[in-house]
């Protein structure tokens, strides 16, 4: 670039360097803040809906079985009653009523390799004057500082109290929980784990090297030889078939992600509740680069399937040997949802996310005490062919368990995200 223009350059990084430092400053800083306080209910209604945003993925940092005080003081405001898992907590993430349906976080100009200096002088003034560094500083506000009270209640009895049929209760609510005991090891899920560092950079590169990084690692995400491709990948088949027989094609890849409390920005539990997809089949396809989607959608296409779906395996895993209380996952009932509950948050070369507006009418579930041996699968994307837009998704989050104490064991857990054709 030419000698002038080095001096504005280097500013434009140093600013965007420091709104990027003080996002993760504020979730330093505030990481209690993203474990309020949990109290077990005996009855209460929902009161909120959350969303988490994906460049919030604030974690405490124990390693796996460890103790974190701030963690487990935090969850356990109250004396826990094993006979009522139905709680009260407060979480971020959720936008006012009256919000915009879209906010744009584009920081494309600062961290995009090959980008010309022209262009990329005018993305930083277009983000800095014409509504970028607003968008910025509201979905921070929404997405990180603003809490509201939300009631989690008791999915195993929810189940008991429809007594549906485990294939009845996924096709009603958009997930449920089965027993599935995996031959996978602890090592076996090490060995099968994204490289979500090595991800982010590839896509940052596909402006200097055309995508050739990314298309090599999405090839080894469906076809590397892991335990997950030999192993799971069956035995997600199976757990498939038993509450989607209509399905016809199955493609499980070889990897998925792993997470535990000493995971970091991009390996720790998620606490902000999110889906990763919106409801438009072309927006996700084209915008979210960190799945397989245009190859399936091309499957899908081939086929004359009448749905294509997207489903999330999501458990606890080895070495993890009590059950789960650290960082659990809960569930929106997706019959509670609708269209115009949807904010779409843009992040550019990094893809669409959805969040939430406030809207009472919300409901979530959690699986108090899961284990090793069980699983949930729940709908992240579900189309329906000659529609114009995906059916509803499951919304969900992490939150902290006021069952847990200073002695509870550290959550791993594994989730593994899986295309299908019906």
């Amino acid at each position: 670039r030419p000698l002038h223009i080095q001096p504005i350059y280097n500013s434009m990084n140093t600013l965007a360097i420091a709104l990027l430092s003080l996002s993760s400053t504020a979730l330093a800083l505030n990481a209690n803040s993203f474990l309020p306080k949990t109290t077990p209910l005996p009855s209460a209604s929902t009161h909120s809906a959350l969303f988490r945003g994906k460049f919030q993925k604030a974690v405490i940092s124990p390693s796996h079985g460890s103790k974190s005080q701030a963690l487990y003081s935090a969850a356990a405001a109250t004396d826990y009653a094993p006979t009522n898992r139905d709680v009260l907590t407060k979480l971020p993430g959720s936008f006012w009523s009256g919000a915009k349906s879209k906010y744009v976080l584009d920081f494309d100009w600062a961290v995009s390799k090959g980008m010309g200096w022209r262009k990329r002088i005018a993305a930083a003034f277009k983000f800095l004057f014409l509504g970028g560094l607003w968008d910025t500083i509201v979905s921070t506000y929404a997405l990180l500082m603003r809490r509201i009270p939300v009631t989690i209640y008791d999915a195993r009895a929810k189940e008991a109290e429809e007594g549906l049929s485990k294939a009845e209760f996924f096709d009603k609510y958009g997930f449920v929980l089965l027993n599935s005991k995996s031959a996978m090891t602890a090592e076996d899920w090490v060995a099968s784990e994204r490289d979500v560092k090595g991800e982010l950079k590839d896509i940052n590169k596909i402006s200097v090297d055309g995508g050739a990084a990314h298309r090599m690692r999405m090839d080894e995400f469906r076809n590397e030889d892991t335990p997950v491709k030999r192993i799971y990948a069956e035995e997600a088949k199976d757990m498939l078939k038993s509450i989607l027989p209509r399905a016809k094609t199955i493609m499980p890849p070889a990897k998925g992600i792993r997470r535990d409390l000493s995971g970091g920005l991009l390996n720790g539990p998620a606490k902000q509740v999110h889906n990763d997809y919106g409801l438009v089949f072309d927006e996700v396809v084209e915008r979210n680069p960190f799945f397989d989607f245009d190859k399936q959608r091309a499957i899908y296409e081939e086929s004359k399937a009448d749905e294509y779906m997207l489903v999330n395996f999501w458990r606890p895993i080895k070495p993890m040997s009590t059950p789960l209380r650290s960082m659990p996952l809960c569930f929106l009932d997706s019959s509670t949802l609708g269209e115009d509950d949807f904010v779409t948050v843009d992040n550019a070369s990094l893809g669409l996310a959805t969040s939430l507006k406030d809207n009472p009418g919300h409901k979530f579930y959690y699986y108090p005490d899961m284990t090793v041996d069980e699983v949930v699968v729940f709908k992240q994307f579900h189309q329906f062919r000659n529609e114009t837009k995906a059916r509803m998704p499951v919304f969900h989050t992490a939150f902290p368990d006021p069952a847990a104490d200073k002695d509870t064991e550290g959550r791993v857990s594994f989730e593994y995200r899986v295309g299908l054709m019906a």
